[in-house]
Parts: structure tokens; sequence; C-alpha cells
């Protein structure tokens, strides 16, 4: 796996250093990790990082990830939705968790992953760059390097990647779209959960409704922060709890876990520079569930 970027005029009579950093956006760690490996290289030939470079040198950097794997590898069906040398993306099903735990170490996205790359050739630690809960299905990113990770953990922090959702809620929402801007946090010290609290972190979420139905109402949902259950929280914070969310006031009376899907995901390529849309449709248990708010209810016969 590699980085190339081709030297323009503009940049010419500088230091490779100043390239990595300026052009490539690398961090100093990893600028620091490149000179320990011996993984640059301009015009085929290793060069120093304080080596001067001309208009229409090709600078190679050889991405060498030391990290050790942690997780184990373990033969899981992925749905891949898109997949280079860079990055994976993969559509999570729900009752599944991202990463392991102490006590749940197998059936992990993470370890689905691991054994997929490993049939592949490629050794890299396991990171995902956008989080969803172990009952959110749907769109994860996820980073085959250090580098990586970091140039799309900054496209996440400028807002230029885009993170839309689509949810079922309780109620009819009046609105066809709103901002909700509440800061969240935990309630209270070693709470298992968070709520609306002056005390919590910026929190910002932007939905529009699709479809409303007699007992509830279909909105996407993009985020421009990314705070722990957001979605969750603000909804319920409206009025509004996902069905199927019990943690946060929501029924299981038609579905068995919150009723949330990460249906879309935009950003730019790293490396290509490409702008990505990718979508993932929505699982079998809420497109039941938006069919049963859709059916009108039965009416009982009064002149039997």
């Amino acid at each position: 796996m590699h980085i190339e970027y081709r030297v323009t005029n503009d940049n010419g009579n500088r230091k490779v250093s100043q390239i990595l950093k300026d052009h490539l956006k690398y961090s100093r760690s990893e600028i620091r990790r490149i000179k320990r490996c011996a993984g640059l290289m301009v015009n085929d030939e290793t060069v120093r990082l304080d080596s001067l470079v001309k208009d229409g040198d090709l600078i190679r950097v050889n991405i060498q990830d030391d990290d050790e794997q942690p997780v184990i590898p373990q033969d899981i069906p992925l749905n891949i939705l898109f997949e280079d040398e860079h990055i994976l993306v993969v559509n999570k099903p729900f009752n599944m968790l991202v990463h392991p735990l102490s006590y749940h170490v197998l059936n992990t996205l993470a370890n689905g992953v691991i054994y997929h790359w490993q049939l592949q050739g490629h050794n890299s630690k396991f990171r995902s760059v956008s989080r969803l809960d172990k009952d959110t299905s749907g769109v994860i990113l996820i980073a085959k390097s250090s580098y990586i990770c970091h140039q799309l953990a900054e496209q996440m922090k400028k807002g230029i990647c885009r993170r839309e959702y689509l949810a079922v809620v309780h109620n009819r929402i009046t609105m066809n779209s709103g901002i909700i801007d509440f800061p969240i946090g935990r309630p209270y010290d070693d709470s298992l959960i968070f709520g609306v609290t002056s005390h919590g972190k910026e929190a910002i979420t932007h939905f529009t409704v699709i479809q409303r139905f007699a007992s509830g109402s279909l909105v996407k949902v993009r985020l421009e922060t990314g705070r722990t259950h957001q979605i969750r929280v603000h909804m319920r914070h409206l009025g509004h709890p996902l069905m199927g969310d019990d943690l946060y006031g929501g029924s299981l009376d038609l579905i068995h876990r919150q009723a949330l899907h990460s249906w879309r995901l935009e950003f730019n390529h790293p490396v290509t520079k490409e702008n990505m849309q990718l979508e993932a449709p929505l699982p079998a248990d809420m497109t039941s569930l938006i069919h049963e708010l859709e059916t009108p209810p039965t009416l009982l016969r009064t002149d039997i």
C-alpha cells in the first residue's frame, strides 16, 4: 500500500517533509514513522526527509503500519459496499458490535473484517472511522492504515464527511424539517444513558420528515456532530423516541431494536479525491415496520 504525489512547479525546491505535511497532510507522528520505516522514495530512489524535490518529481510513501493486531480473525460474511487498497465500506447488520469488548471478543464486525483482510494478505489494525451502536444497522467506514484514518477523521471534524440516517419515531412530527441543537452528556456520574444536559458537549442534528403515519414518522437525519446516542437522545428530547428503543422511551411492540439505519455516507476519497456516495438499503425489519405503520387498522364489526 502506498501514497503518491507528483511535485508541481510551485512546490519545487522544497523539502520532502514539507510536502508530506502541507499537501499529503501527514501528522508529525506519521512522518516520524515514515522516517523510522525508511518508506520514502522519490523517482524510485530512497531519500531522506530533508531532501529537496523539483517540479515533476514523483514522491512515493510506502505505508507500513507496525501496530499489533489484537482482534481475533473470524469467518463472518460481510456485506461490502466498496473496497480498495485504502478503505473498506460495509453495510453492518443490527445486533452486531463494531469492536470486541473484554467480555465479547467474537462475532463483531472487526473479527470479520480482519479475517477478510488476512485472506487478501493484508495485515492492518481495525480502524473504524464512523461508529454505530450494536443495534444500529447500515453504512460504516473503515480505514486500512493510520494515515487514511487520520485523513478521514479530519473530514469528519470539518463536516466534509456527511452521515445520513433513516429512523422511525413515535408520534407524528408536525414540522417538515428542523435542527436540534442541544448539548448531550451523562445526566450524572456513571449513568448508563445519555441525555440533554447543560454540562454536555455540543450536539447538532438535522432532520427532515419523509413520511407520516397515524402513530409515527419516518425521518431522515443528518449528523453535524457525533455524540454517543445522539439521534436517540435528541429525538426523545423532542418527544419522538425511536420505535424499538426501550432505553430511551421507545416501544418494542412493532420492532425489537431501535429503528435506526445508517443509510448514506458521503466523503472525499483521501487518495483519489473522488467524491464517494455510498448507500445501504433499509433492512427487512425496518421495511416491515414501515409497511405495518402504513396499513390502516382493521375495524371491529359491531353488528355481530
